[in-house]
């Protein structure tokens, strides 16, 4: 049941249907064929304003492929935000801010699984670039992330490349994490490059009612269209993961376990939820009408 509503709620035959469309387009063979293509570094931001000064930022400007634009979104962010990008003065570098935030759950790891969604989509949606590399606020791209998934892309005519992110985990270890095919808990979009195609593959809020995080979400989407990527065996990204989402290994349960805890809880609320309706008086009474639609639809 849980996954005919995912289904559902992602639209699937028609972003396969959109997928189709964007192969055939003269902006998708440019990507592969552009000698020294722009490359937007998309970082939606709220108030990680000293890693975004002294981390994110300067990492994206750092890039051996100089040929970058950087949007910095922010989620409604305070003025301090708009301050770094302005001290960072960099004219590849532009802000666009929110008028509103979120909205986002009360629960800390609910809304952990959807922060950022909007700054993102509406970054992406800015991007004026062949490819597009989302980062974090609080993340930092290796010198040649850009230039190395870049490259693999282009040779191997992947819609989207990937790498292995270094997790400096809060309690103070390390972790190697990144696995092909890509699976929850051993993927984030920070690590990944993607054809700029494939913007219309948005996040959305209502990627918390699944328990699934933003970025897993639109690599499962992806997944289940079709589309060609490929991983390189190399750290990309110094990816710092926050206290309220992701769990040292040796502290808690690992992400996928963690992730696939919340799914399961929320299956378990929604066949309640489901119990319910099927057991009620007018679930019961509009039977006929349901039984008469359906052969109805069978004899059309």
């Amino acid at each position: 049941m849980i996954e005919m509503l995912r289904s559902i709620a992602d639209e699937e035959p028609a972003t396969r249907r959109r997928l189709v469309a964007v192969r055939e387009s003269p902006a998708y063979t440019a990507a592969f064929k552009t000698r020294n293509p722009l490359v937007s570094v998309v970082i939606p931001t709220y108030r990680n304003f000293e890693a975004l000064a002294t981390r994110s930022l300067p990492s994206a400007l750092a890039q051996t492929h100089r040929n970058i634009e950087v949007i910095v979104v922010g989620d409604n962010a305070p003025a301090e935000a708009a301050e770094v990008v302005d001290r960072a003065g960099d004219r590849r570098v532009r802000f666009h801010n929110l008028t509103v935030r979120g909205p986002y759950p009360d629960d800390p790891h609910r809304a952990w699984l959807i922060a950022g969604s909007a700054p993102y989509n509406t970054g992406v949606a800015l991007a004026e670039g062949h490819w597009i590399a989302p980062l974090g606020d609080d993340d930092a791209f290796t010198p040649d992330h850009v230039e190395a998934l870049l490259k693999a892309a282009v040779e191997h005519r992947w819609e989207l490349a990937y790498g292995r992110l270094r997790a400096h985990m809060p309690d103070g270890s390390e972790a190697l994490l990144g696995e092909f095919p890509p699976q929850l808990g051993q993927f984030g979009l920070q690590g990944a490059l993607l054809h700029a195609g494939l913007s219309f593959m948005e996040m959305n809020l209502a990627d918390e009612q699944f328990g699934y995080p933003n970025d897993w979400s639109v690599c499962r989407r992806m997944l289940r269209a079709g589309v060609r990527m490929g991983m390189i065996d190399a750290p990309v990204v110094d990816y710092h993961p926050s206290e309220t989402g992701f769990r040292s290994p040796r502290g808690g349960p690992d992400p996928a376990q963690q992730e696939l805890a919340a799914a399961r809880e929320r299956i378990a609320t929604l066949e309640r939820e489901l119990a319910v309706i099927a057991g009620s008086r007018s679930w019961r009474l509009t039977r006929p009408l349901r039984d008469l639609a359906a052969r109805m639809r069978g004899g059309s």
